[in-house]
């Protein structure tokens, strides 16, 4: 497999990986930077779980080859980073109903010589909002895989849609077959304050289209990448919610 591995941030100096060792990468860039892997192992630990996630750095120029190689690999599944959730469609064998509506994987799973891929993120930022009863309207920026996923998953919310091209809401409408309110996303800014929370789903800096953010400000971006939303208060990213991935992982090995 191409790419880094930090094992240092991955496992703790007992662990051995075996014959019959669940092993599963997370693949980004800048991998050994973010705790999925270790809030992972930690997990995998308490379930008494024979498996392990080891980070995998690489890069744009490498991802095409990494994941083609993924069939003939010891690694069982592997979480993806924000960058190449749309990339890696083009290599899958088979995908859930997630991946074929919203057009994003997140989690690819190696059976047999085939990969399979699914979209964790719009469950798991459903599952976080459940969490939060006080969250009732939201706001969502962009027209990614992600936007889609929450258009069809977040109902009885009352959900606005922004973008600065009216026209891709209009067709993500369409597509979904999903009334939806579509609001102009102006570059001069504008005032989400009347939110509960703001969901970017964009890897553009929008920094200028927002002259107030809500009080909950969300984008699943790890920590390398470019967040328009991180000095906000209220900010959540990736690693805000790192249980919730973490939980849907250990069920899949389950």
């Amino acid at each position: 497999m191409g790419g880094q591995m930090n094992e240092e941030n991955s496992m703790n100096l007992d662990d051995r990986i075996g014959k019959e060792t669940v092993l599963y990468g997370y693949i980004a860039v800048s991998a050994s930077q973010n705790r999925l892997s270790h809030n992972f192992n930690k997990a995998l630990k308490e379930e008494n779980i024979d498996g392990m996630m080891i980070p995998m750095n690489i890069r744009e120029d490498d991802f095409y080859f990494t994941l083609s190689n993924l069939k003939k690999s010891h690694v069982n599944g592997a979480m993806l980073s924000l960058e190449y959730q749309q990339d890696i469609l083009e290599l899958l064998d088979d995908s859930s109903e997630a991946v074929k509506t919203c057009g994003g994987c997140d989690f690819v799973k190696r059976v047999g010589m085939r990969l399979y891929g699914d979209f964790l993120s719009p469950s798991v930022i459903k599952e976080f909002i459940l969490a939060n009863k006080s969250i009732k309207k939201v706001a969502v920026i962009g027209d990614k895989p992600l936007a889609y996923g929450l258009a069809t998953m977040l109902e009885g919310y009352e959900l606005s849609f922004h973008d600065s091209e009216i026209e891709k809401l209009l067709a993500m409408s369409q597509t979904l077959h999903v009334e939806m309110d579509i609001n102009y996303l102006s570059p001069s800014g504008v005032d989400f304050s009347g939110y509960d929370m703001l969901i970017d789903t964009t890897l553009d800096d929008i920094s200028s289209c927002i002259s107030k953010p809500s009080a909950l400000n969300l984008d699943v971006k790890d920590s390398k990448i470019f967040s328009s939303l991180k000095g906000f208060d209220g900010y959540i990213g990736f690693d805000n919610l790192l249980d919730f991935y973490t939980i849907h992982l250990i069920e899949d090995i389950k």
